[in-house]
């Protein structure tokens, strides 16, 4: 019984990742500004951590961890080189 319950929560759980991974695409295909390219970006690598991480607890692989924890920190570094950026083209005031 409770192999069953689980098992329906880990489907409801990846089949709300997935959602969301397409919605955060579909997202980041109409989205008109760079800003807005980036937090959807952000998003992806969110809901990537996310799936990773839900992959190591089901599955028990610890290389999925790794995973994780490699594109966090990459996004992290995108999102700090990119308000870097931003900071740098707004002019002094």
């Amino acid at each position: 019984m409770i192999g069953d319950a689980a098992f329906a929560v880990r489907t409801v759980a990846e089949i709300i990742i997935v959602i969301s991974l397409l919605l955060s695409l579909l997202f980041l295909w109409v989205a008109k500004s760079l800003l807005d390219r980036v937090i959807a970006l952000e998003v992806i690598a969110a809901v990537t951590v996310a799936g990773a991480a839900m992959l190591a607890i089901t599955d028990g692989d610890p290389a999925m961890l790794d995973v994780a924890l490699a594109v966090a920190l990459v996004s992290f570094t995108g999102t700090v080189a990119f308000a870097s950026f931003v900071e740098r083209r707004r002019p002094d005031d």
